[in-house]
């Protein structure tokens, strides 16, 4: 059995005796490469609950002797396509060190970040309400704003259709591309203003798969591929 396949086998297994209160768990494992050179691997779990999802990544990537390891996580209450963040958290070792926390749903935190909380999204679960977009033509995931808060800046992620526009019917992939303008009052850096994403629907759950995210940064261009998925209890 192939190493990658082998891993998503273990974590799948992993993850997968949480009883019945789990609907649906997709697990994926994506490529991650600089100027086309291969520099580390990610998993994406994503649980879907009637009222409750969680997001959950794994990553590890680097260069030479250099490398740094991704661990993040957000979760929140479901009403079907619609998302209530509750918690985020993202760390990272190895390479680069650093650690930030969200809840969303703690009062004094809400009150300490005044309207930067309010209304948003952490990365995760706007990565997610794009791919609950019902899969239709006039419901494609490249269109809208997605106000996202990271736990140190706030900005707006705008997504609209590339060439060809928009999902047609009978069409399985859709290119977005995704702009960011520059953080609000408050935040501390600015985020990637110019991402590709191409997405996939599947049936069954209606969702839309991350199939590829192309960025452009200081040191190339790097690119992000779904290797495999598996999806159980749909």
């Amino acid at each position: 059995m192939p190493g990658g396949i082998r891993v998503l086998a273990i974590l799948l297994a992993s993850w997968s005796f949480c009883g019945s209160a789990c609907a649906e768990i997709l697990l994926s494992r994506y490529d991650v490469s600089l100027d086309g050179l291969h520099i580390g691997d990610a998993v994406l779990r994503t649980s879907l609950e009637a009222k409750h999802y969680k997001v959950a990544v794994s990553a590890d990537v680097g260069m030479l002797l250099a490398s740094t390891q991704i661990q993040s996580e957000a979760s929140g209450a479901r009403a079907g396509s619609k998302l209530t963040p509750q918690h985020f958290q993202i760390t990272l070792s190895g390479g680069d060190q650093g650690s930030v926390e969200v809840n969303f749903g703690d009062s004094s935190a809400a009150a300490g970040n005044g309207a930067r909380l309010r209304g948003v999204f952490d990365p995760l679960s706007a990565l997610l309400a794009t791919s609950l977009k019902p899969a239709s033509p006039s419901h494609h995931p490249c269109s809208g704003m997605l106000p996202i808060f990271t736990g140190r800046e706030r900005f707006d992620l705008n997504l609209k259709p590339k060439a060809p526009a928009g999902a047609q019917p009978g069409h399985a992939f859709v290119i977005c591309e995704a702009t960011a303008g520059t953080p609000q009052p408050g935040g501390g850096g600015r985020p990637p203003l110019d991402w590709e994403i191409v997405f996939q629907k599947v049936s069954k759950p209606h969702f839309w798969l991350v199939e590829r995210v192309s960025m452009s940064t200081p040191k190339g261009v790097v690119t992000i591929d779904r290797a495999e998925t598996s999806i159980s209890g749909s």
